[in-house]
């Protein structure tokens, strides 16, 4: 009989502790979390191909533009400097100053070529980089990630879950606004 008790005893243990293991387990909440490289991403999205030839297409137009402008200003040297002798002196002004004037155009363009570059290769990448995180958000959602680190750079780049910010206990922690 004490061996029935002692084997009835230990099975109700083993239940309850099996049940209390069990809820235990199903009351934790566990993160789910993944991770990708959107550089890797980036490299493979034929929109990027696209942009980069548009981009390489504009560049070789302001560099095409830049050395034609400097053929012209040192065609224009040239003849100053095998003219000059024979002209007014009204004329050698006006002649050195579209001269000086051709020379600040050379000078300023490049900085001017590389902001509308930099401005057209924004507005060209733009549109892609939301894609991607459109895309990376969907899967996030459909396979229930909590969150999504990106490898490329460290960055959660998905959160399902915004209360988990803590930025405001921080704050309030360290006594900020």
């Amino acid at each position: 009989m004490k061996s029935n008790f002692l084997t009835l005893t230990f099975f109700v243990a083993a239940i309850a502790a099996t049940f209390f293991l069990t809820s235990a387990k199903s009351n934790t909440t566990k993160s789910k979390l993944g991770y990708i490289n959107t550089t890797a991403l980036w490299q493979v999205m034929p929109e990027k191909a696209e942009a980069d030839t548009a981009l390489v297409k504009m560049k070789r137009e302001f560099i095409g533009y830049l050395q034609n402008k400097q053929k012209t200003f040192e065609n224009g040297v040239a003849i100053y400097k095998r003219d000059s002798s024979s002209m007014s002196n009204l004329i050698k002004k006006e002649k050195v100053d579209e001269l000086l004037k051709a020379q600040e155009e050379i000078k300023s363009f490049p900085k001017r070529a590389d902001a509308e570059l930099n401005k057209k290769k924004e507005e060209l990448y733009a549109p892609i980089r939301q894609k991607m995180q459109k895309a990376i958000d969907e899967v996030a959602k459909e396979n229930n990630f909590d969150y999504i680190t990106d490898v490329s750079f460290g960055n959660i780049i998905y959160a399902k879950n915004t209360q988990d910010n803590i930025l405001q206990l921080v704050k309030s922690k360290l006594g900020l606004k």
